[in-house]
């Protein structure tokens, strides 16, 4: 349409090729909707036969029979648009789906960055928001509009075949409603854009206030926060009601418009009946027809206006779809693992890492962990031992170097085979809102020995066994059923059910009594001999354990032989907050 600009049309039809495994069922609609607009042309002339052959003749067999003819048409209208609603309204919740699923699948392949700026109620209200709007472009009203060209044509045809005059006052409804139409959209995507803007604002912000509900109740906050509200809502309203308005402007002009029209065809058909050029059943069917083709000319022109939120819906949602992935798909060659053929030699060669150009949280690092070694991070909190755990998960690439196990770049390896050769267990963990049982077993495909025997070596049996439904119990939004460190144990559990080639050990029983503590560092050297073992920890107990010990200072990593080596180099240990 000329009412669309060059961007929307380029997001239009990105769209369109998303409703290509649709488009048996839209062919069906449309021929469902063509039929009844055939269908419905016929009411027209069925109206000017009664009250031409039938009223002003007085002429009872006449009305009888075009009544229940018109009875019979509308029937089969009506049977027509059953098989429609069926059809489009498919297409229509299908489309949606897959809208929703394109969006969450990518949502589990973003980098970890995204989840950093972004938290849920924000992610959640722009994907609901953008495919809601979205959508509109395959609902019923759409198809409708698409459609009413061939009403247009059969309206033409009739009202050329009862007089061409008033055919061309009809016609002049085009260029009114082309200016008028073109200016209101424009005004309204303006409007939506700002709408989307304070949407995803508020969003934002009701998120944080829900991930931050303690602080607001231990700190007094909520008339703080209540402000806060009442501001960022007072924006949302605002735009709200100028949206309303311009949606009331516009169709205040059209109402006019049609009016006017009407007016005219009125004053100069009732003249053409007084100088029987033109017959009262003429007259009415040409009103009728006339109907027929100012309202699917205004909504033809309307599709611009109609689509001035989905487009920036469109957008963004698109800009969301080309965020860059965990994995770099431009790769050619992608090796897959088979994780009983690798070793877990682990070896960072000059590895340099920032999170901003200011300064390098890890600096030129080369360090090597043999197969089934046992590595304690120390470090004071800010300087770098998270950061060398998420380079080794994938969750950041150096900027500078590369990671290699068994001699490979981890770059090369397919995530999800790389991922699988990993565990970790960390202080800040998460529980899925499920049962225990599928907390343990998650990403393996563990039996009940085996899930079993994990809830025992990590220590959760105990307060397994002691729950009604055992395993079956559900733990609750993030263990929320659970103590600190009853979660902490499921999450140790985990450890033990996939015993991975790698572990991962970040704080990990920091919420253990001293008995159940060293009750799993003892497993570490039995269960996991043959697993290659990096844990935080500042514990002496565990350093006690260790083969090797890296301190992270400064950007740069000292390795000591053991607890007796950094205790003998490192006089400071303050540094290290090392701690009994």
């Amino acid at each position: 349409m000329i009412l669309i600009s060059n961007e929307s049309r380029v997001i239009i039809k990105r769209l369109l090729k998303l409703l290509k495994p649709y488009i048996k069922k839209i062919s069906v609609v449309f021929i469902c909707i063509l039929t009844s607009t055939g269908i419905s042309m016929l009411y027209p002339l069925l109206s000017k036969q009664v009250m031409d052959n039938g009223l002003l003749v007085k002429d009872f067999s006449i009305v009888v029979k075009v009544s229940l003819i018109t009875l019979a048409i509308a029937l089969l209208e009506q049977t027509i648009g059953l098989l429609e609603t069926k059809y489009y309204s498919y297409v229509n919740s299908i489309f949606q789906y897959s809208l929703t699923k394109m969006a969450f699948k990518h949502l589990q392949k973003l980098k970890i960055q995204y989840f950093n700026n972004t938290n849920f109620s924000e992610t959640m209200s722009n994907i609901g928001m953008d495919v809601g709007n979205i959508s509109r472009i395959c609902d019923k009203g759409t198809f409708i509009i698409l459609s009413q060209v061939f009403r247009i044509i059969g309206g033409m045809i009739g009202l050329l075949i009862i007089d061409w005059k008033l055919t061309f006052i009809v016609l002049l409804v085009v260029p009114v409603r082309y200016f008028t139409v073109k200016k209101f959209a424009k005004k309204r995507e303006s409007m939506f854009n700002d709408f989307m803007e304070y949407s995803r604002d508020y969003a934002s912000w009701f998120g944080d206030i829900i991930s931050g509900i303690k602080e607001v109740k231990l700190w007094g906050l909520d008339r703080i926060k209540t402000g806060e509200f009442i501001k960022k809502q007072r924006n949302i309203v605002k735009i709200n009601i100028k949206i309303a308005f311009m949606d009331k402007f516009n169709e205040c002009s059209e109402s006019i418009v049609f009016q006017g029209i009407n007016c005219v065809l009125s004053i100069f058909g009732a003249y053409m009946v007084f100088k029987n050029e033109l017959t009262i059943g003429g007259l009415f069917a040409f009103l009728t027809y006339s109907v027929y083709v100012i309202g699917p000319i205004s909504a033809i022109l309307n599709i611009g206006y109609n689509f001035s939120n989905v487009v920036p819906s469109a957008k963004r949602f698109f800009d969301f779809l080309d965020m860059k992935t965990e994995v770099d798909d431009s790769k050619k060659k992608i090796l897959r693992l088979d994780e009983n053929e690798v070793e877990g030699n682990i070896k960072f060669e000059n590895v340099s890492f920032s999170y901003n150009d200011d300064e390098k949280i890890l600096n030129n690092i080369n360090l090597k962990i043999n197969s089934g070694e046992k590595v304690a991070i120390i470090g004071a909190n800010g300087s770098g031992k998270s950061t060398l755990i998420n380079l080794l998960l994938r969750f950041y690439k150096p900027h500078e170097g590369k990671i290699l196990i068994d001699g490979i770049d981890i770059d090369d390896i397919r995530l999800r085979d790389y991922r699988g050769l990993i565990s970790v267990v960390s202080q800040d963990l998460y529980l899925f809102n499920t049962t225990i049982e599928k907390n343990i077993s998650i990403g393996t495909k563990s039996d009940e020995a085996t899930i079993t025997k994990a809830a025992v070596k990590s220590g959760a049996y105990d307060f397994i066994k002691e729950m009604p439904l055992k395993y079956k119990s559900e733990v609750g939004r993030n263990g929320s059923n659970l103590s600190g460190g009853q979660r902490q144990k499921i999450a140790m559990a985990r450890a033990f059910a996939r015993k991975s080639k790698i572990l991962i050990l970040d704080e990990a029983t920091a919420n253990y009594d001293m008995e159940s503590e060293a009750y799993v560092n003892q497993l570490l050297a039995t269960d996991f001999k043959d697993s290659t073992v990096l844990v935080i920890s500042h514990k002496p107990d565990i350093l006690s354990k260790v083969d090797k010990i890296w301190m992270v200072e400064y950007g740069n990593i000292k390795e000591y032989r053991n607890l007796s080596d950094l205790e003998h180099n490192c006089r400071e240990l303050k540094v290290s907050g090392l701690k009994e």
